[in-house]
């Protein structure tokens, strides 16, 4: 996801903290209870938070919490910003049931995706302020800025991860394991081209670490948090992104095709599907990028190609990047 399509998201928590003049911490129930009714109850399943419109027109929204969640203390504080993000994001809709520790995908294929995301960012904002974190003056030591991050603010150590990360140049990998070696989370700067493990996914570390640049951990209660930075040398090695360009070479190679002619007529189709689509949506782009493509009869052998579906995704990446960074 790239970093601007947050900033609306951001800049209100920023203005808050601002009117407030929040010092980090804070109490973030006295905040939330200046928008909404706070109230903890028993929720189903995995649900943190669910924000609620007034049963009352004029009256403010409700912020329901889970009752259990007062056992963690650090998800709670989080839960309450991220609903409190819902409230004040006035486009957002109410009555989803959240849960914090689910991250939404990095490109939405749904608009639940990118909503669920910027009130992730507005969270990060105002528990995390960008401002505090350059305060510290420790990037050069990421591991312990997240982790002494984390324990200041009182969140969890996975949003201080991602806060931390929006500060780093591109090149770094940041993964959280369970003692196990199981991701809980893992994210990299904006910019970086090598991928960051899935979470809930097994984890074998061994080739990041043998060819990284700097390597960086700290140990957490019943987990690991480990640092990596790579040099552009080393990301052919590890499982990368690949520019729909790249691609485009490729399969041009393959069918004794002109490379540059490929790519043009590629950013052609895919020009036409960004005028049509008109959506942030990956899987609508997705969609109609296919549907043009195949629709130009010079270019069946493309189409038939084993990696045609890779090329249209990296090209649809590329252009919902491009329309939620507007």
């Amino acid at each position: 996801m790239p970093d601007s399509a947050y900033r609306v998201a951001r800049r209100v928590a920023r203005e808050l903290s601002q009117d407030l003049l929040l010092t980090t911490p804070f109490n973030v129930d006295e905040v939330a209870q200046r928008h909404a009714v706070l109230v903890e109850e028993e929720l189903p399943g995995r649900t943190d938070s669910l924000t609620l419109h007034a049963p009352v027109p004029g009256d403010p929204p409700r912020i329901v919490i889970q009752r259990s969640l007062s056992a963690t203390p650090d998800r709670r504080r989080f839960a309450v910003a991220h609903a409190l993000g819902h409230v004040l994001l006035g486009w957002h809709p109410l009555g989803v049931p959240c849960d914090v520790s689910s991250r939404p995908r990095e490109l939405p294929v749904t608009g639940h995706d990118l909503v669920e995301g910027e009130a992730n960012a507005f969270a990060r904002e105002l528990l995390l302020p960008r401002a505090w974190l350059e305060g510290f003056d420790a990037l050069e030591r990421p591991a312990e800025l997240i982790r002494h991050a984390a324990g200041r603010s009182g969140v969890p150590v996975m949003p201080a991860a991602r806060a931390v990360a929006l500060l780093l140049p591109p090149g770094f990998v940041w993964v959280v394991t369970d003692e196990w070696g199981a991701v809980l989370d893992a994210g990299r700067s904006p910019g970086t081209q090598v991928c960051a493990p899935a979470a809930g996914t097994a984890f074998d570390g061994r080739d990041y670490a043998r060819l990284a640049a700097e390597r960086h951990r700290a140990d957490l209660e019943g987990s690991s948090l480990l640092v990596w930075r790579f040099d552009q040398d080393s990301v052919e090695e590890l499982p990368h992104d690949h520019t729909a360009r790249q691609v485009a070479a490729d399969i041009a190679a393959d069918l004794a095709l002109d490379a540059d002619e490929l790519a043009a007529r590629i950013d052609g189709a895919a020009g036409w599907a960004n005028e049509q689509l008109g959506s942030s949506s990956l899987a609508g782009m997705t969609a109609a990028l296919t549907e043009r493509v195949q629709a130009m009869a010079d270019l069946t052998a493309v189409t038939g190609h084993a990696r045609f579906g890779d090329l249209v995704d990296a090209k649809a990446v590329e252009l919902v990047a491009k329309r939620l960074a507007r």
